[in-house]
Formats: C-alpha cells, sequence, structure tokens
C-alpha cells in the first residue's frame, strides 16, 4: 500500500512537471483539452495521478474545468498581464538596485557569458536555447542581490514570467533587444550606477508587456510572426 502511494505520488509529480512545461513553452495552446486518458498512457500510469496533477495545475491557473468533462490550457489575459509584469516590474528595478553595489566579479562573468551565449543562438536561430538563458540572465541578477526574500518573491512569478518570454521572444527582433538591453545593464553594474540600472531594466520589462498586450489587443502589425493568434484570452463583459 505503501509504495503504491509514493508510486502514485511521483506519478503524480512527472505529469505535473510534463504538462506544466507543455503550457509554459506553448506546446500546449491555450482551450487545447487535455485527454486525461492520452497523458496517463503517455506516462504509464493510471488516471489517477493525472487527475492530482491537472488539480494542481487548475489551482495554479494554468488550465480550466471544461463545463462538460476534463480541462484545458487556460491563455493569457490583458488583465493578468498588466498585474504579474507590474509586480514584476518593480521587483527586478529593485532587485537591479541591490545587485549594483552586492554583485559579485564571478557574477559579473557570469552574466557576461550568458550575454555570448545569446548572442550565439541569434546565429544558430535557437530560439528555445535564448529563452532558457534569458532567464538565466534575470535570475544571476536576483541571485546578486542577496536578499532571500526578495528572491522568494521573484520565483513566485516565474511560471508566468517565463511563459511570457515565449510570447515576446517569437519575434527575432525582440531577441535582438533584449541582448541590448542585456549588454546595458552589465555596463551599469560595473559602473555602479543603480538609478540609471533601475531604468533599463523598467524599460526592459514593460517593453515585454506592451509587446504582449498589444498582441492581446489584436494588433496585426505586431501579431504578423505568431503563428497561433489564438493564444490570448480576451477579457470579456460579464
Amino acid at each position: 500500500m505503501e509504495k503504491s502511494t509514493k508510486r502514485n505520488g511521483t506519478l503524480r509529480d512527472k505529469a505535473y512537471a510534463a504538462i506544466k512545461n507543455a503550457i509554459i513553452t506553448a506546446r500546449l495552446e491555450p482551450n487545447h483539452r487535455i485527454v486525461e486518458e492520452a497523458m496517463a498512457a503517455d506516462i504509464g500510469a493510471s488516471r489517477t495521478p493525472i487527475r492530482e496533477a491537472l488539480q494542481k495545475l487548475e489551482i495554479e491557473g494554468l488550465i480550466f474545468k471544461l463545463p462538460s468533462s476534463g480541462f484545458a490550457v487556460k491563455g493569457v489575459t490583458e488583465e493578468e498581464v498588466e498585474d504579474i509584469l507590474g509586480l514584476q516590474c518593480i521587483l527586478e528595478a529593485y532587485a537591479g538596485r541591490l545587485a549594483v553595489s552586492r554583485i559579485s566579479e564571478e557574477e559579473i562573468s557570469l552574466l557576461d557569458r550568458l550575454i555570448e551565449h545569446q548572442e550565439g543562438c541569434l546565429a544558430s536561430a535557437d530560439v528555445e536555447k535564448f529563452i532558457h538563458l534569458d532567464s538565466e540572465f534575470h535570475d544571476t541578477i536576483h541571485r546578486a542581490a542577496k536578499n532571500a526574500r526578495l528572491y522568494e518573491l521573484v520565483r513566485g512569478l516565474r511560471d508566468c514570467i517565463d511563459r511570457y518570454r515565449v510570447i515576446v521572444f517569437r519575434s527575432h527582433a525582440r531577441l535582438h533587444l533584449s541582448v541590448k538591453d542585456h549588454k546595458k545593464m552589465v555596463g551599469l553594474v560595473r559602473t555602479k550606477n543603480a538609478r540609471q540600472f533601475e531604468k533599463v531594466i523598467s524599460r526592459h520589462m514593460i517593453r515585454g508587456k506592451n509587446v504582449i498586450k498589444r498582441r492581446i489587443e489584436g494588433d496585426r502589425g505586431e501579431r504578423s510572426d505568431l503563428s497561433d493568434a489564438t493564444y490570448f484570452n480576451q477579457k470579456r463583459d460579464p
């Protein structure tokens, strides 16, 4: 009995991680129906751990229950983007201000290497790796702030931010802008210019927020490079 419970827990965690990653990386698109039987077959489990994983993802707001039965992937709303990225912008600016005075030479060197790797991704058009490196770049700044409570708050938003990165970086031009901003940030860290660093990172975050909001609003110019125009859920009047 104990072994069975432990196995179900392991399979639940495996299913949870697999589905969550597929949603964040947009392999499962909004309104895509998640079929428990198919997921169970893929993972080699009964439907019980799959259902438990889906219930957890529903609580986290990544999926929603369908009126008939089952679950589907939840889209991104303008309201959510405004709330999450508005908060993230404040946290990033504060983390940057602290990091400027607390960052180590090793951490600065790491930021330099991450930028070099991102430039390599531009040359090879490896967007998936670029997104991972972008997340690591910002995480390095968060860690350099040497503030455990702040880091905990930022980590709590990471899944949403990673999902937004996938949306923003579908435009190749955004990749180049991101690298340009990162180089500015590292330069400002070296000169200990906290005030200017806050301005640069705030503009960096606001630009990304505006890209997503324009796409939600249906701006054709911004959505011309977006393959899945149904990625978003518009805010609707009740």
